[in-house]
């Protein structure tokens, strides 16, 4: 805690029970729970029961996997996402090929033409895209630049069996990822600088061993084939769902300004003509919403147990107790966050003393951050299931199966000396990610 923050005492209005808590954060009973989560998601009906399904199917899959000998992907969920993925690419080509096969069998009929001029409109929505993420490749870090951290990533690379990727950057998330970029889909590995900062040695390599292990952990899910399809169909079903004719809201607007007046056969016309459109295209709709559905339900089992395996794979190059402490740090990217968002809001003139040792300054936060926030981010991460994206188990769950798993020593260590070296020969880009964070307000 800060020089000259005192804690203040708090009372629980709920069961009584007294603490004193650190003032920098919210008031809550360590005893009852009450206030742990003052300002709860806002959630609809059908989103709440869409949200309990989703977590009681995660809950199921963790379940399964406590246990398991193995928490690799099946190869039949994979088969399952390869041949569904060819589904929606085959029928996405055929509106593109069987027009053109249409105007040479018609020989060349003004309505054939037509129809090839719709659907080729049509391709060029739902077509097949690959991820959008270009990486500027003069802002990578190479092995010249930082040797000793190449090695690193070599030694990490070769105990799990993968490759390293080909480009490799700090940027200044709390997060970190991997993936493809750009025609050519390169791999890619981004370290978030606010995350790394703050790990300790062994759970830098924990979340090096989490990246690095999904270019083998068999997530079919985020392959090219399955991706998009993926987007795809999201744009399948966003041009076939019939509430985009705002038939409720075009009568209603039709009615205030016409008073009854167009109530003849154009009005009905107009009127009708929504209406008429939505129940042509709902059977496609619906089987376009429903081989998304699919393909999500297939993205929850496999893609969650991808990361599940990730996670293991970590825990086996750094040791069961650096991934949970991962884990236990990545549950603290709101106050994270917090301090991020108070270091960009610097007036301009006292930005670029702002950049200067505000890693340093950063760890020292974290590290004052109490075991009562700690406690309290915990019991949100399980009031709201929290998880980095869709594709991921709840942070909780997660956390939960590492400790439930065999309990695994580590095969790479890093002496304190390596990684004083290392943090040496990287200075260059903590700094211009400190330049970047306070710079981009």
């Amino acid at each position: 805690m800060p020089d000259g923050t005192e804690l203040r005492d708090y009372a629980c209005p709920k069961c009584g029970a007294r603490a004193r808590l650190d003032p920098r954060f919210i008031q809550w009973c360590t005893e009852c729970g009450h206030g742990a989560d003052p300002k709860p998601p806002e959630l609809g009906k059908r989103e709440q029961r869409g949200a309990e399904r989703e977590y009681e199917r995660s809950r199921r899959l963790f379940e399964s996997l406590r246990t398991a000998g193995s928490l690799r992907p099946t190869s039949v969920t994979g088969v399952y996402v390869t041949l569904l993925s060819g589904v929606v690419h085959l029928i996405t080509l055929a509106v593109l090929v069987l027009p053109i096969l249409l105007v040479v069998e018609t020989g060349g009929a003004v309505w054939s033409y037509v129809l090839l001029g719709f659907c080729l409109l049509t391709f060029a929505v739902v077509r097949p895209r690959p991820p959008r993420r270009y990486l500027d490749p003069s802002r990578n870090l190479d092995r010249e630049t930082a040797p000793r951290f190449y090695e690193l990533l070599d030694r990490c690379a070769a105990e799990l069996g993968c490759p390293v990727p080909a480009q490799i950057r700090f940027d200044a998330e709390f997060n970190a990822s991997t993936g493809r970029s750009g025609l050519r889909q390169r791999s890619y590995l981004l370290l978030g600088m606010p995350l790394w900062t703050v790990l300790g040695g062994q759970e830098r390599i924990a979340l090096l061993g989490h990246e690095l292990a999904h270019q083998i952990n068999g997530d079919t899910t985020h392959g090219l084939w399955a991706s998009t399809a993926r987007r795809s169909l999201d744009a399948w079903t966003k041009l076939l769902d019939p509430r985009q004719t705002n038939f409720e809201s075009s009568t209603a607007k039709r009615t205030a300004r016409a008073s009854g007046r167009r109530a003849g056969a154009g009005g009905l016309g107009a009127l009708l003509a929504p209406l008429l459109m939505g129940l042509v295209f709902l059977p496609f709709f619906a089987i376009a919403l429903g081989c998304r559905a699919l393909l999500t339900r297939l993205d929850l089992y496999c893609g969650q147990r991808a990361e599940y395996l990730a996670d293991e794979l970590g825990a086996r190059l750094a040791g069961s107790e650096a991934a949970t402490g991962l884990m236990a740090t990545l549950a603290l990217s709101e106050p994270a966050g917090n301090f991020v968002v108070a270091s960009k809001n610097k007036p301009r003139a006292q930005r670029a003393a702002a950049a200067d040792g505000l890693w340093g300054r950063m760890v020292e936060y974290m590290d004052s951050i109490p075991e009562t926030e700690r406690q309290r981010r915990a019991v949100v991460d399980r009031l709201r299931n929290t998880r980095t994206d869709r594709s991921h188990p709840a942070n909780h769950l997660r956390g939960s199966l590492i400790a439930a798993r065999p309990q695994l020593p580590g095969v790479l260590k890093v002496s304190e000396g390596e990684w004083a070296a290392i943090d040496a020969e990287l200075a260059a880009a903590y700094d211009a990610a400190a330049r970047e964070l306070v710079e981009s307000a």
